[in-house]
């Protein structure tokens, strides 16, 4: 029997809207469900509506730093794990050091999500339908 945790849903920040779509459509195969923000002011927002199981967050977006995301998220829900995605590798110690758990660089694949989930402890099983 598979022990990890399993990841229902994950808050998705990105201003290209084309990476919130591919990144659900593969999280959506493993079960979850998604919910995107373009904007940091949008993830902030998403943040206090809902509960979300992972953040995915890009460095980069049009109104600030996704890290800001992060601590944020934290104080809402302690231990939420937080995924820094971004198209600027160098980006990988800056993220860490405001507290990701991941960084994955763009372009991505799908094995590079679903690894790094699977790394954080989830799931990347789809749950059988009730």
């Amino acid at each position: 029997m598979d022990s990890k945790k399993v990841m229902k849903n994950a808050l998705l920040v990105d201003d290209e809207r084309e990476i919130c779509e591919l990144l659900a459509a593969i999280l959506h195969r493993a079960g979850m469900r998604c919910h995107f923000a373009h904007s940091l002011a949008g993830g902030r927002a998403s943040l206090t509506n809902a509960t979300y199981d992972a953040v995915f967050v890009d460095v980069n977006l049009p109104d600030g730093l996704g890290y800001e995301l992060i601590s944020e998220a934290r104080a809402i829900r302690p231990g939420v794990p937080c995924i820094a995605i971004s198209a600027i590798d160098t980006e990988r110690g800056r993220a860490m050091a405001a507290g990701a758990d991941v960084f994955i660089a763009k372009p991505f694949s799908r094995e590079a999500i679903l690894s790094s989930i699977r790394d954080l402890g989830f799931s990347t099983t789809k749950p059988p339908s009730t």
